[in-house]
């Protein structure tokens, strides 16, 4: 009897410890804030969102042709556009894997997001904070890249850390920094002669590398509906590229990017998020934005009207 008792005390103590640890653990966990962001896409730029553990996302992008030409051209809806379809997939809930195609430079895109760090509702992580990759593969014609042609030639890469705060129910900002590179930019042929020869020279067109700070801000004015602003400041860091055969004292120079900006707004629901805003960048894939934008967001020819769609399943 002495012993039955001694063994149901036993019991009795494991279950109430196990109940007391188990009650400390609960309290150790940090519950995030709630919808910071809506969707991992943000106008041109990633958010510190991830899909949803075994969920899909369908991404829908879209730009237009510049507003110059005005109304005979609606605005740029009835020009040649540019767009993208992407799917993303959640590994876990803070894993993302995805995949996506852009018409304008045939590029192929593979992604990769993961979320490190959750914003708390207790305020001991002020931040969320995520890191996110891309490859891209030029499908474009090999006569395209020129001479000495390789498939590397088709290769360009971007990835970014991404820091997030949502500052109040209404208000949720974001900071990003980003590293780009493309391994073959265009390149612009000069032909020289002297008394003796002709020379045809191929200097890049562009820069290999860029590095991107851009800043994001998302305003709730009323259910579902928000005032969605971005920009982003490119800046280059190397200049290596083209062909390079030939030379010539006064060839010319890599052209840097123009820097992006967007104003629009944006309509939520439980499974669709809409975007529709006017940006300076027509690309879609981060790595053509950072190093080839050439549309300047002060002039009326570098101002294009665009949407995003995102589908949850």
């Amino acid at each position: 009897m002495k012993n039955l008792i001694y063994i149901l005390f036993l019991i009795s103590s494991s279950i109430i410890y196990a109940q007391e640890d188990s009650t400390i653990v609960e309290a150790t966990v940090r519950k995030p804030v709630i919808g910071p962001w809506h969707t991992g896409t943000f106008i041109d730029q990633q958010t510190t969102y991830t899909t949803v553990k075994n969920h899909l996302e369908l991404e829908i992008h879209h730009r237009f042709t510049a507003v110059d030409i005005g109304i005979n051209d609606l605005f740029g809806f009835y020009g040649a556009s540019n767009i993208r379809l992407g799917l993303n997939y959640g590994i876990t809930e803070n894993l993302m894997l995805g995949f996506g195609s852009e018409k304008d430079k045939k590029m192929q895109q593979f992604l990769i997001k993961y979320r490190f760090l959750n914003q708390s509702r207790d305020g001991v992580f002020p931040v969320s904070a995520a890191i996110y990759a891309s490859a891209c593969i030029n499908t474009r014609e090999k006569e395209y890249f020129g001479l000495d042609y390789s498939f590397t030639n088709r290769m360009s890469y971007y990835t970014q850390l991404i820091i997030s705060r949502k500052w109040n129910p209404n208000f949720t900002t974001m900071i990003g920094a980003g590293y780009a590179h493309i391994n073959k930019v265009e390149s612009t042929r000069v032909e020289t002669e002297d008394s003796v020869s002709e020379t045809i020279s191929y200097y890049p067109k562009y820069f290999n590398d860029a590095i991107g700070l851009s800043f994001s801000a998302r305003y709730k004015i009323g259910g579902k509906f928000n005032i969605v602003a971005q920009y982003e400041q490119p800046f280059a860091i190397g200049g290596k590229g083209g062909n390079g055969h030939g030379s010539h004292s006064e060839h010319p120079k890599p052209i840097k990017a123009k820097p992006g900006l967007a104003l629009g707004f944006e309509i939520t629901t439980l499974t669709h998020s809409f975007q529709m805003f006017a940006s300076s960048y027509r690309g879609i894939i981060p790595q053509n934005n950072l190093i080839m934008n050439n549309f300047d967001f002060t002039q009326k020819s570098g101002i294009m009207l665009g949407f995003n769609v995102v589908v949850k399943f």
